[in-house]
């Protein structure tokens, strides 16, 4: 059985109820009795896809609350974050607090009882190191977004569940102890039917992400170079092809999460609901505007060849195969926004699944692959003080891809570059390389960057009725939203207003 049909099968098997108002309150947190169900290495590993299963979530909304992206549908949940008006109850806030400790609580019920199992030590030692993969990547998140939180390590009966926040660098300690631990006892890879779990390399790169995100900048970079000194990862030719269901865990994939039509499709709204069907992914004109010419030099520069009217001509690769862009195809027709609905003149083709069924889709989202691991290294020698060939060979790479093929940084941006030069195109690397792959609006939080949060521009959509007549096909920029940082409530989420409803020894957020 392959780890995708596995992993819906526990999604089945531990179901859990959605009435219980605080998520700390899981005692026992599953519908099966914990003191029976472990009865072998068939059970356990039911029990630790229930784990994977747990760990879902609409990842684009990131992505439309970042500066890349706009969505004006408020009950979707982006658009409170993105104009930066959330509050402590808004649905994002809860929903990622809730699938977090869901995860937590299954991975800690988990450890608790396979010790008891009778089956093979190393695969039991491998099913540990899966599981507090997992719960690392929850606790790291969660002070991501959220500061301290609740370090809970343990199965915890309703008594004792109204914990305080921890701070987070304890929470953070915690999570890469339990990558350290997963890291030293996973395999390297799988053979095909177990493809998808969690490997060696996937723990190492969520600790690299995980000492990025707060700025230990050395440990981030040696982190980084033992997930390229396994061997194990190269980057995929085909950048376009990359994101498809065709070429599912290929080569650069580090680890995704794995779908199945008619088993565990994506949760609603799937990608291809959101970005096909209905009107409301907006594309921005900024992010459209950030992809270099072919020539690596920026629209704005007077040698780059850039024609307004002819704005996707000679661009880079990787702009046309991330959106669907005005006069593009669109499945089996062109894409005409005057005829679309959709209020920016540009959609996501990254992840559309366009022609496929929009509420069976099967498609994986890859939370980590191997151009990360190269721009992440990159990033922390640059703000090590770090400025050697190094840095460059690691960020050319990236852009050299097969299918992209743009101008190294030696030729674009020159030689010789300052750490604030390099911290600038490592910047912009990051963006148009991950752009619709819900990274982009923890760039902005992390690096604390104000300037992220602007009005939102897009197309005159008007204007965009008919390519074959350039008085029906003129690009114009209007203002289509407004967004203003708001200081008081800086770069960190609120604390979800059930949450503080039924703990009281939780505390809010500074803003909130």
């Amino acid at each position: 059985m392959k780890i995708k049909h596995i992993i819906a099968a526990a999604f089945i098997l531990l179901s859990v109820s959605a009435c219980k108002k605080n998520i700390l309150d899981k005692t026992p947190l599953d519908q099966f009795d914990t003191k029976t169900f472990f009865s072998g290495p068939t059970e356990a590993k039911l029990a630790l896809m229930g784990i994977y299963s747990s760990y879902n979530d609409n990842w684009y909304q990131y992505d439309f609350m970042s500066d890349n992206n706009y969505c004006q549908d408020s009950w979707q949940g982006s658009l409170d974050f993105s104009a930066w008006q959330q509050n402590s109850s808004s649905s994002r806030a809860t929903g990622k607090w809730t699938i977090a400790y869901q995860t937590i609580a299954r991975a800690n019920t988990f450890l608790e009882n396979v010790a008891t199992v009778s089956m093979d030590a190393t695969s039991k030692k491998a099913m540990i190191g899966e599981a507090r993969m997992l719960r690392g990547v929850m606790y790291a998140d969660l002070v991501h977004f959220y500061g301290d939180v609740p370090l809970v390590l343990k199965t915890l009966p309703l008594a004792e569940a109204s914990v305080k926040r921890t701070a987070k660098q304890t929470v953070l300690d915690s999570a890469l102890a339990d990558f350290d631990y997963a890291a030293s006892v996973l395999p390297n890879t799988y053979v095909s039917t177990d493809v998808g779990r969690a490997t060696k390399g996937a723990a190492l790169s969520f600790k690299t992400r995980a000492l990025l995100y707060n700025k230990n900048w050395a440990d981030a970079a040696a982190a980084a170079k033992q997930v390229m000194d396994l061997g194990v990862y190269t980057l995929f030719p085909d950048y376009e092809g990359l994101f498809t269901e065709a070429n599912e865990n290929n080569s650069e994939v580090i680890f995704d999460i794995q779908y199945l039509e008619n088993s565990r499709p994506q949760p609603w709204p799937s990608f291809s609901l959101s970005f096909v069907v209905w009107p409301t992914p907006g594309v921005t004109a900024d992010i459209i505007d950030s992809y270099y010419t072919k020539s690596g030099l920026p629209i704005t520069s007077g040698t780059s060849g850039y024609n307004s009217q002819q704005p996707f001509v000679n661009r880079d690769p990787r702009l046309g195969a991330t959106f669907v862009l005005p006069g593009s195809q669109f499945g089996s027709v062109i894409y005409i926004p005057a005829s679309d609905g959709q209020l920016t003149g540009a959609r996501p083709r990254k992840y559309a699944s366009i022609g496929s069924d929009p509420y069976n889709d099967g498609l994986n989202f890859i939370l980590m692959r191997y151009a990360d691991i190269l721009l992440m290294r990159a990033e922390a020698l640059i703000e090590s003080g770090n400025t050697s060939q190094e840095v460059y060979d690691l960020i050319d790479q990236v852009r050299q891809r097969t299918s992209v093929n743009m101008p190294k940084v030696e030729v674009a941006e020159g030689t010789g570059l300052s750490q604030a030069q390099l911290r600038a195109v490592v910047r912009h690397e990051r963006r148009v390389e991950f752009a619709m792959e819900g990274t982009r609006y923890s760039d902005m939080r992390r690096w604390e960057d104000v300037s992220t949060v602007h009005d939102v521009y897009g197309y005159v959509i008007a204007k965009l009725s008919n390519p074959a007549l350039p008085a029906t096909w003129q690009f114009e920029r209007e203002k289509k939203t407004t967004r203003v940082f708001d200081t008081s409530k800086g770069w960190l989420w609120p604390i979800p207003q059930v949450e503080l409803q039924n703990n009281k020894n939780l505390t809010q957020n500074p803003g909130y």
